[in-house]
């Protein structure tokens, strides 16, 4: 008899039995003394508020890492010493609206890559506080680990009482016994991380080369290893190279990822003669832009480009539709009569009926409704074409529009 059927037997209830098996449970008396740790639920109200803070608004948040993918050559390394060289001078990085004073904080950068000559070359030319970044080069940091070797990585990163730590690249400090390409592997190791820079009150950015879907439809899927070391983090950047040609040199940095905020205005970089880092601006081009990029085959500047003709031709679309109204009226209008007058591109590369659906909440604005599908005449043979309508006052606005 299991100790569930005695207990039921001897006339308890079920919540009774719960709080029994709990009591036992946690003072060890019995065979369900398994585990050395407990785990305890608490109820959604013994929680306070989300108050989460940033170094970088919305970019880095503090108490959770950050996630930066960088293709080769782009200046990750670079752009993270931009970062730092603001963090340890106490200035705005770019796009951070809070209306507050910053004040100069301590960085630390563990690197599996490059010399600590070489950082401080990069983190001088950036204006950084030189006595406020610390290092642990790809010398100083060989056989560091977050696995099997947490606790000494904890204490190092608190040793230092840092606002920002950066560890380039993170899988170099994974360990030698977790598979990066497992999901139940990395998940637990990674969760561990995000506690860490809560406890540490820290914003962490993990630098991850690219891989392979680098040009996938789902612009996070750029990160090395497991797929779930993106989706467990709060917050993802993408470092691309600028490719419109009058912006040569400069670098983009696209938020691509962010969970306690809405994300982030896309910035530019140059790197300077000497190797810094320099801020250059903003840019247009969005995580959806890179998805674009991916699935149309094109760079990201002839996405923007694409869009714009977009734009550009929909607003052509509106004028001429607006033109053809009659207030209080319904007109019918040809597809065709439409291409005669404007060109055979009026609608562009897609179907009158997807054009027209796509600039139906513009008109809607100017009190005009359309409806599409519609067989009407033009040059005297019935073809497809569409009804416009616009509302002589305002009540008319929420009607559909007349048969």
């Amino acid at each position: 008899m299991t100790e569930y059927e005695r207990m039921k037997n001897d006339g308890l209830t079920d919540n009774e039995i719960a709080a029994a098996l709990l009591s036992i449970y946690k003072t060890g008396d019995t065979e369900f003394n398994n585990t050395d740790k407990s785990f305890t639920a608490k109820t959604a109200a013994q929680f306070g508020e989300d108050d989460t803070d940033f170094v970088w608004r919305p970019h880095i948040p503090v108490g959770d890492y950050t996630v930066l993918m960088a293709d080769g050559g782009t200046g990750k390394t670079i752009f993270c010493c931009g970062i730092a060289a603001a963090v340890s001078r106490g200035q705005r990085l770019p796009g951070d609206d809070r209306a507050q004073d910053f004040e100069p904080q301590n960085v630390l950068i563990i690197s599996a890559e490059d010399r600590g000559e070489l950082l401080k070359k990069r983190l001088d030319a950036s204006g950084a506080d030189l006595d406020r970044v610390f290092l642990l080069d790809c010398m100083d940091s060989e056989g560091m680990n977050f696995t099997d070797g947490y606790d000494i990585f904890k204490q190092t990163i608190q040793r230092y009482n840092p606002r920002l730590v950066i560890i380039d690249p993170w899988h170099a400090f994974l360990g030698a016994d977790v598979d990066i390409n497992r999901v139940n592997a990395v998940r637990p190791v990674f969760q561990r991380l995000a506690n860490l820079a809560k406890d540490c009150n820290c914003g962490m950015i993990l630098v991850s080369h690219v891989n392979k879907r680098s040009q996938a439809e789902n612009a996070n899927h750029a990160a090395t290893g497991s797929t779930d070391f993106i989706n467990a983090a709060r917050s993802a950047m993408r470092v691309i190279f600028n490719d419109d040609p009058t912006e040569k040199g400069t670098r983009i940095v696209v938020h691509t990822k962010s969970n306690y905020a809405a994300a982030g205005r896309s910035i530019k970089f140059r790197i300077t003669t000497d190797g810094g880092c320099e801020w250059a601006g903003f840019s247009e081009i969005t995580r959806q832009t890179l998805e674009n990029a991916a699935r149309w085959r094109k760079t990201p500047y002839e996405v923007l480009q694409t869009q714009d003709e977009v734009e550009e031709r929909n607003w052509l679309l509106v004028e001429a539709i607006t033109a053809k109204t009659i207030p209080g009226k319904v007109v019918n209008i040809a597809y065709d009569a439409i291409r005669d007058e404007y060109g055979v591109d009026a609608f562009g590369s897609v179907q009158p009926k997807k054009a027209l659906d796509t600039v139906k909440s513009e008109l809607l604005q100017n009190g005009i409704t359309i409806q599409t599908g519609k067989r009407v005449k033009y040059n005297g043979r019935a073809v497809n074409g569409f009804s416009i309508y616009r509302a002589e006052t305002v009540e008319e606005l929420a009607e559909d529009l007349p048969d």
